[in-house]
């Protein structure tokens, strides 16, 4: 998640280090810290490391920033604690594409304005973030098909003229028992903006490619809301997905 912090932050640290490191001297001088200069060289490097890998590094519930985020919750302006399971759902073009195909196939004839006019196709997900300052990934299981999704790609930014955070990842969607219309694994994406007055809700667009040769490749609106920052280890992403779809239906 580091592309979300501040240039000129990255800058200013790296500045401070360097700056440590080649005016050790004049640093004993002013603070009546003994500091040899073989000490900077051997323990320095050392001790940035373990303090980006060590305390950054970690993506458990328990890892040192996620304990100091939970703490100063206002450090998620910098970079969000996504970690957990997240539950919501998709709104498919999917019946516009199935009336074109059976308008293809029969004599039937439709307009663009029925097309238009045709309700979204509503399905519950789950997704897993998994993110530390150096790490970003994404997984997501379907209630409808019961399928497993996992990031090949993902990198946040931030829209410079809004300030607010951008998900944007490629997947590759594996369907079991897929359809004949289907594909067994194709590639998709998605871009999501966190909302801006709360970062454990998100909501953007997706796309994919399955089945393109014949024209079936869906679009749509994708919507989460951070359901737990642990989970359940013994619960898939599928189970979380049919439970959600069970609370949308109540």
């Amino acid at each position: 998640m580091y592309p979300l912090l501040p240039w000129k932050w990255i800058g200013g640290g790296l500045t401070l280090v360097t700056m440590f490191a080649v005016y050790a001297d004049e640093v004993q001088r002013l603070t009546g810290v003994p500091i040899p200069d073989r000490y900077v060289v051997r323990y320095l490097p050392l001790g940035v490391l373990l303090i980006l890998g060590g305390f950054f590094g970690p993506t458990g519930y328990w890892a040192p920033w996620r304990i100091l985020w939970r703490l100063i919750p206002k450090l998620n302006n910098w970079f969000p604690d996504l970690n957990g399971v997240w539950v919501g759902s998709t709104s498919s073009n999917w019946p516009t594409i199935k009336r074109l195909v059976e308008a293809a196939q029969s004599e039937d004839r439709t307009t663009e304005q029925e097309l238009h006019d045709l309700p979204e196709q509503q399905d519950a997900m789950a997704v897993r973030f998994t993110n530390s300052l150096f790490k970003f990934q994404v997984r997501a299981g379907l209630s409808s098909t019961n399928g497993e999704s996992f990031s090949i790609t993902a990198k946040p930014w931030r829209n410079q003229h809004t300030g607010r955070i951008h998900l944007s990842y490629v997947y590759r969607q594996q369907t079991p028992n897929h359809a004949i219309t289907d594909e067994e694994a194709h590639l998709g994406a998605a871009d999501l903006e966190l909302v801006a007055e709360d970062y454990r809700r998100a909501e953007g667009t997706y796309w994919t490619k399955r089945a393109w040769r014949t024209g079936r490749n869906t679009a749509g609106i994708l919507e989460l809301a951070m359901l737990t920052t642990k989970g359940d280890e013994h619960k898939s992403l599928q189970q979380y997905a049919q439970e959600h779809s069970e609370n949308l239906t109540k």
